[in-house]
């Protein structure tokens, strides 16, 4: 065999004489990296087209929320969108100024006393995604265009007096349209700050001046505390930006689609305690934005911070259910996944001197498992979604390191490493959602494949989850953690520990469940939604997912 060439990923090799150019693989043979804003290099050339890319680009489709779990590939269709669009903006919430609004002493306090600030959230969002589609439609670059911006609309709406309150708050922004994000947001928050200052200043310094100043209050001084800051949180801007709303809604400059796009949601981007607020105001702010036929705001959310935001933000007569006509869940299917990975696999092995395309079958030839194609045995490890497949492979092509294919071996060798990766990822993807998920999952550890879930009805289980919950101030409002506590001191029934740990175990992706005999398993990544517990009795199945047996010890 003689070499023939070097591709920066792989050493194409080829036989003398012959035109089956077997691969070799090298230590930087990848079909990319797991994380979209790394991928640069297979991202674009190698895309797959879902349905869910169609939907969110049509402006006549509610579709504005896209939902699903950690790699499933909302951040790769944000960028394609951004890309492939001639007007669209993604916002960086690193450039909101949303440090100082976190760190606002104000923010802070009217937080600790309990006020909503769900309408002076929705105000933020508003003003920001409004300024955002004048800069982008308008293409507002410095103060005089921006001006000019301005006296074009009032020009348009010069007989109209229903638009005079949407013009005049446009007046008082004219100059700044082309401002940075960040300064628009602080001086919204600073008019706040002033407002409440000068009716609650000497709350507020004793409030940074005393520890604990709000948890000593009185129900009744803190009741007249919130009705005097609730008439400044906003409610006025909001019927503002209702105007603004109307007024681009109705003018017609006959441009194209803007798409304001955000992401990132799910990064350390603003302080919990106001965080889950903030994102579902984003939320309720897409539904009027819709007015504006030439605007299209488009969020990439994760499925387990959707659950988080709607537990931690539910009210009386808060139903998520709501939120459905908006949302549009990425799923993969087998075909879809294969695409990808053919894809990927030929633009990493192009041959310059060949028309022929490889494809995962020239480097998965073997049979890896007694049963079912190297393919297969990879979807089975996994949650059906791109990340997964992507990591696998990769793992595949580095413990093969020399090798002109993947055998049985260097699979067996990959799928540990690739076990622990995924069981790392997962307590990583749910530990700001699920208290002590690490010491859950490993309640998992050496059971069977499969088992009833009366197998979990044993006296050790107390003292498995006594030991799974770390000293943390949310235990006194997670559900598990009070069932445990009470199971401490009082008589609980085994099940109930076991059904309401089951929930946790599915909602993370470790477990499926099933019902009954002739229903399949049911796995949270195939409905992203929470798992009905009032379904299950003790003799109902549940089934650890592949992926984890190798770091779990679950032998077949």
């Amino acid at each position: 065999m003689k070499e023939f060439g070097h591709c920066p990923h792989g050493t194409i090799a080829i036989k003398a004489g012959s035109l089956a150019n077997p691969i070799v693989f090298n230590s930087g043979s990848r079909i990319g990296n797991v994380a979209a804003e790394a991928d640069e290099e297979f991202l674009f050339d190698c895309f797959v087209d879902t349905a869910a890319l169609a939907e969110l680009k049509d402006n006549n489709s509610p579709k504005m929320l896209l939902l699903g779990s950690t790699g499933a590939g909302k951040t790769a269709l944000i960028r394609k969108i951004q890309r492939d669009a001639d007007s669209a903006n993604l916002i960086q919430l690193d450039e909101m100024a949303l440090d100082y609004l976190g760190n606002s002493d104000v923010i802070q306090f009217l937080v600790s006393i309990g006020v909503s600030l769900d309408m002076f959230f929705q105000a933020l969002w508003k003003h920001v995604i409004l300024i955002e589609f004048i800069r982008l439609k308008f293409r507002v670059e410095d103060e005089q265009k921006s001006r000019f911006v301005f006296s074009q609309i009032t020009r348009y709406f010069s007989s109209d007096k229903r638009k005079e309150r949407g013009l005049a708050y446009l007046k008082n922004w004219e100059s700044k349209f082309w401002v940075t994000m960040d300064e628009n947001i602080r001086e919204i928050t600073q008019n706040l700050e002033r407002e409440i200052n000068l009716e609650l200043g000497g709350e507020i310094q004793k409030f940074n001046s005393r520890a604990g100043y709000a948890r000593s209050l009185s129900a009744e001084k803190k009741s007249q505390l919130q009705r005097v800051a609730r008439k400044f949180v906003a409610p006025q801007l909001l019927t503002d930006l209702a105007k603004v709303i109307d007024t681009l809604a109705e003018y017609d400059a006959k441009q194209k689609v803007s798409y304001i796009l955000i992401d990132q949601l799910d990064e350390n981007w603003i302080d919990e305690s106001i965080k889950y607020p903030m994102i579902r105001a984003l939320i309720e702010s897409l539904k009027s934005l819709r007015r504006i036929t030439d605007l299209k705001t488009i969020v990439s959310l994760r499925s387990d911070l959707l659950e988080k935001v709607i537990m931690e933000t539910r009210d009386s007569g808060f139903q998520s259910e709501k939120y459905e006509d908006y949302i549009i869940r990425l799923k993969w299917n087998t075909a879809l996944l294969k695409t990808l990975v053919n894809k990927r696999v030929n633009y990493l092995f192009r041959r310059k001197y060949s028309t022929q395309n490889i494809t995962f079958e020239d480097i998965f030839p073997e049979k890896v498992m007694n049963t079912g194609t190297p393919f297969a045995a990879i979807l089975e490890r996994s949650l059906m979604r791109p990340r997964d497949v992507i990591n696998f492979v990769n793992f595949c092509l580095e413990a093969s390191e020399g090798s002109t294919s993947v055998s049985r071996k260097y699979f067996t060798q990959a799928e540990r490493v690739y076990s622990a990766n995924r069981l790392n990822a997962m307590i990583e993807e749910w530990q700001g959602v699920v208290l002590g998920v690490e010491g859950l999952i490993n309640t998992l550890k050496g059971r069977k494949p499969s088992f009833p879930i009366s197998d979990f009805c044993t006296s050790d289980l107390l003292d498995e989850l006594v030991n799974s919950f770390p000293n943390s101030e949310k235990r006194s409002k997670d559900k598990l953690w009070k069932l445990v506590e009470d199971a401490t001191s009082r008589s609980v029934e085994p099940f109930d520990l076991a059904a309401c740990l089951i929930e946790r175990l599915h909602l993370v992706g470790a477990i499926g469940v099933k019902y009954d005999a002739s229903l399949p398993y049911q796995y949270f990544f195939q409905t992203q939604k929470a798992l009905p517990t009032t379904y299950l009795d003790s003799s109902t199945k549940v089934r650890v997912h592949s992926m984890l047996h190798s770091a779990l010890g679950i032998v077949s």
